[in-house]
Order: structure tokens, then C-alpha cells, then sequence
């Protein structure tokens, strides 16, 4: 056997051993990022992710080759440990978006560590549509999707009115009211109708379509191509939004011709399709134009090596025993700790929540969410309750609490939430609420109003004795006690009273309610 049949068997042999070694890091990793592939409309074109990134290398194959060099040991070796450290916090912690973040960077870390640094430049779009398949993270994503919500909202309400249909906007709910009836009919507009679950779909497919469509045959992008993908990808944000708008725009008419009908069945699913073509229409248009814009480029990024390299180019075996040792004992260390659960903490059920509160005494019985608000929450238990002080000021109280964060089930910020049911926040300001037994913390305190509604609103993250106002820090922390712990459970609680003629009183009474309901949370939700 010729050496450079050597070379191509033992790298051959190399190849398989440290994709099952990566497969055995990440096998849980994987499985789940598949599942929300084919479960999420936000997601769903992740599936076709991997085959595009497939036929990109393969297209690439001979300019990949060309372009190996000598591995850069250390930093290579130092990413893939910094993978590793990534997917140990992110297993423990219940941030899932980590743990694929993680995935990534152990993709780099390896070429770094085989083939060297300049050849990460030719997977540029193979890692960027490998970065746009995997799910943001729940906290971020609400903060992207509820202002498209409110913006589709809006918009879907002025071409609405265009068509002189009378309609009243409650945040992210348009009411009409259909000719000749007397009953109104909501459209909620959802994920779906903002352009978020399109969005994310148009951003790949600008990418796709900028790289498919490249004047140059020549390898990788040049500055003009990357540019112009980069535009391109911006572009489709808005595409997805005014299409989704003019979507919500034509059921809002037809719902006032033709009524309930309009919001459900074919009609509905017909628009989403017809929405797709013609923001993909869009998409194609402004990519003529960009093409036209920026002309033709021969520059490539990537600069070739002799193919005499490319021949003799060999793997050190320590350096393959050295990796594959990381993967697997970094494998062995994450599911170990991953597989030995959490502790089991003794707490009684919110239900047995003191009807009592100093001053202040429950109002009717609690309030229970329909099933479907119940399964976005994802609560292990929860409770929400009226109530009310001997002057007559009453009090909304909320607190939902997970026995694990682990499998990705977590607390709803009343910022995501109340914005999408038509609640405007104002004077957002930090607040110090000390208990009757002495302990000061930090919360959130903001005016929020809902047409004649104005209520002050106090809430906060407790759990495992912490008490956190930013749910930034509140995840960090959820990320060290499941380390040294190993509990992420938690709470949020929220606090809402109607402000009235007085703001002062109101947030006073807010403060106190909440002072008095922290105080007595402990049996609940455990230090």
C-alpha cells in the first residue's frame, strides 16, 4: 500500500472515531434539537439545514482540501474544552440554547484543531445556517416576538381601516365587529402572523439564495457576495413582517364580510401559503436588485496550497488519542452529572397558600388558566388569587413555580406576557420590598395600563433563597446551584393592584402585599 493510501485510510479511520466520540458528547443534544425541528414552526426548516450544509461541502470538497494546513494544537484543543465547559453549564443549567451553542463551537474547535484556522473561512455559510437552525433562547425570542406582534397589530389595523372596516386594537387583539351582527370577533395575532416563524425561515433562505447565486464559481464568498448576503438576510426581517401583516389585514376584512368563518379552515391555511410565495417573491426580487447593485467580483477568500501538501497531508496519532480523550471523558462527565437528577426538596402544594396575608384576605377562590395558557406555562404548580384590604383595594396575586428547569420549562416574564394581551408598561423602576421578618430585595415595579385599566405591578424570581429582579441573573444563578446543588427550581412571583386616584397608595399596597406573600412563600417554594 502506497503511503498516501495510508494517509487516506488512517484519516479515514480518524474521522469515524472522532464523530463517535462528538456523537456520544452530543447524543442527547441532537435528539432534542431534531425533536424541535419537527415539532416547531419556527423551526421546522432546520431539518433541511443539514442537507444544504452537506451539498455545500461537497460542492467545496476540492477547495477544502486544497486549503488544510497544519492544526493549531492548543487553541484548537482549548475551544473544544471551552465546548465541553459550555455544554457541562448548559445541561445543568436547563439553558438548551447553550448546549447547542456548544455543539457549534466543538464543530470549529476540531477543524481548528486538525486543519487550522484558514479553512473555516470557506464554512462560513455552513456555520452561519447551522447557527440560523438552532432555537433562541425562550427569554430573547419572547423579546423579538411580542414587538412583531404589536407591530403586525398595528399595521394589520390601519390597512384594515382602509377598507373603512371599524375595528379596536387591545395590543396584539384586533376586534371586529362583522356586518350585521352584534357579537364582536377577536383575531389574536400570534407567532404565526407577526412574521416570526417566516422570519426565521426567509433569514435562511436569504442565505441560501445569496450563496447559490454567486457570480463567481470560484470557492467561498467574496467581500461583494458577503455583503450582499448580509443585506439580504436584514431584508427578509420586514419581507416577513408586511406579508404577515397584509395577511392579518385581508382576514381582518373578510372576517367583517363574511365573519367567524374567515379566522379558521381552508381560508386560513391558504393564506399562510399564499404569505410564504409572496414573501418569497420578495426575497427574490431584492436579491436581482442587490446583484444589479453590486455588480460581479472574482475575489475569493480563500487562497490554495500546493496540491503536494494536500497528498502527504497525515494526522499525529497522539494528536487524534489526545482529542478523542477530551470528547470521550467530557462525554462521561456531562452525562454523569446530567443522569444523576436533581434533589428531590420536600414543599407543599401552592393550593395551601394562607388565604391571610397580615392585612389582607383572599377574595372568591383561585383563579385557574384555561389549558392551553396552562400548557405554554408549563408550571409544575401554580396559583393565582384575589385579594383585598378592609378599605376595599384589591390585589391580584400570581405565583408559578417549576421543580426543574432542566427540561427547558421555565418562567414567563409579565414583560413578554402582558404586552401581548394589550398591557402598556410605563416607569419601569427597581423597588426594595422588605418582609415582616426583616429580609430586603430587590423587584421590578411598573405602571401598567389596559385601556380604562391602570394597575401598579411588582414582580420578582424566587427560589433555593434567592431573590432576583433580573431574570438574566436569576438564569446564571439557576446555572450555579444546579452545579454545586443540584436544584433549579423556582418561582416568579407577581403582585398587581389597581392604582386608582392615588399611584403612591396603590404601589405602597403593592409593596406591602408583596413583602407579606414572599414572607410566607418559603413552605412553597424552598430555600
Amino acid at each position: 500500500m502506497s503511503e498516501i493510501a495510508q494517509n487516506r485510510h488512517q484519516n479515514t479511520i480518524t474521522a469515524v472515531a472522532v464523530t463517535a466520540a462528538v456523537a456520544f458528547l452530543y447524543a442527547t443534544v441532537l435528539a432534542k434539537l431534531g425533536r424541535d425541528w419537527w415539532s416547531d414552526e419556527n423551526y421546522s426548516h432546520g431539518l433541511l439545514v443539514p442537507f444544504v450544509i452537506a451539498f455545500i461541502i461537497w460542492n467545496e470538497w476540492d477547495a477544502l482540501k486544497n486549503t488544510v494546513q497544519k492544526g493549531s494544537l492548543w487553541f484548537g484543543g482549548g475551544v473544544c474544552i471551552l465546548a465541553i465547559l459550555l455544554l457541562f453549564a448548559g445541561t445543568l443549567g436547563a439553558e438548551l440554547f447553550t448546549t447547542r451553542i456548544s455543539f457549534v463551537l466543538m464543530l470549529a474547535g476540531i477543524i481548528f484543531y486538525f486543519f487550522g484556522t484558514k479553512i473555516l473561512r470557506l464554512l462560513t455559510v455552513p456555520f452561519a445556517l447551522l447557527l440560523l437552525a438552532i432555537p433562541i433562547p425562550q427569554i430573547i425570542f419572547n423579546r423579538i416576538a411580542f414587538p412583531l406582534q404589536i407591530w403586525a397589530s398595528q399595521m394589520a389595523v390601519w390597512g384594515i381601516r382602509l377598507f373603512e372596516v371599524p375595528t379596536v386594537r387591545k395590543g396584539n387583539v384586533i376586534d371586529i365587529l362583522p356586518r350585521g351582527s352584534t357579537q364582536a370577533i377577536s383575531l389574536e395575532v400570534v407567532e404565526a402572523c407577526s412574521g416570526i416563524r417566516s422570519m426565521m425561515t426567509l433569514v435562511t433562505l436569504a442565505l441560501i439564495l445569496a450563496y447559490f447565486t454567486r457570480r463567481s464559481n470560484k470557492a467561498g464568498l467574496s467581500t461583494a457576495e458577503f455583503w450582499r448576503a448580509v443585506v439580504l438576510m436584514i431584508a427578509a426581517v420586514p419581507i416577513a413582517v408586511l406579508t404577515n401583516a397584509a395577511r392579518v389585514t385581508a382576514t381582518g376584512v373578510f372576517t367583517y364580510s363574511y365573519g367567524k368563518q374567515a379566522t379558521d379552515g381552508t381560508f386560513h391555511d391558504m393564506s399562510g401559503w399564499l404569505v410564504y410565495v409572496a414573501a418569497l417573491a420578495f426575497l427574490l426580487l431584492a436579491n436581482l436588485l442587490l446583484q444589479k447593485i453590486s455588480g460581479s467580483s472574482d475575489a475569493t477568500l480563500n487562497d490554495r496550497i500546493p496540491e503536494s501538501r494536500i497528498s502527504n497531508f497525515k494526522f499525529q496519532i497522539s494528536q487524534i488519542v489526545m482529542l478523542i480523550v477530551i470528547l470521550v471523558i467530557g462525554g462521561a462527565a456531562v452525562n454523569w452529572f446530567s443522569l444523576r437528577g436533581e434533589n428531590e426538596i420536600a414543599r407543599r402544594p401552592l393550593a395551601e397558600m394562607p388565604t391571610n396575608l397580615g392585612e389582607w384576605r383572599q377574595k372568591g377562590d383561585a383563579i385557574k388558566f384555561n389549558e392551553s395558557v396552562e400548557n405554554i406555562l408549563r408550571a409544575t404548580d401554580y396559583t393565582m388569587r384575589e385579594y383585598s384590604l378592609a378599605e376595599g383595594r384589591v390585589a391580584n396575586a400570581y405565583v408559578g413555580y417549576y421543580a426543574s428547569q432542566r427540561t427547558g420549562a421555565t418562567y414567563h416574564s409579565p414583560q413578554n406576557c402582558l404586552p401581548g394581551a394589550g398591557w402598556v408598561m410605563k416607569d419601569p423602576q427597581s423597588i426594595e420590598i422588605t418582609t415582616p421578618g426583616g429580609r430586603t430585595f430587590s423587584a421590578n415595579r411598573y405602571i401598567v395600563e389596559n385601556g380604562i385599566y391602570r394597575e401598579a405591578m411588582i414582580y420578582w424570581y424566587q427560589g433555593r433563597g434567592r431573590f432576583e429582579s433580573s431574570e438574566y441573573s436569576d438564569k446564571i444563578n439557576t446555572v450555579l446551584d444546579s452545579v454545586t446543588r443540584r436544584r433549579s427550581d423556582g418561582a416568579m412571583v407577581r403582585v398587581l393592584v389597581s392604582v386608582g386616584a392615588d399611584e403612591t397608595a396603590a404601589i405602597k399596597a403593592a409593596a406591602d402585599l408583596s413583602a407579606r406573600l414572599a414572607e410566607n412563600l418559603t413552605p412553597f417554594v424552598p430555600e
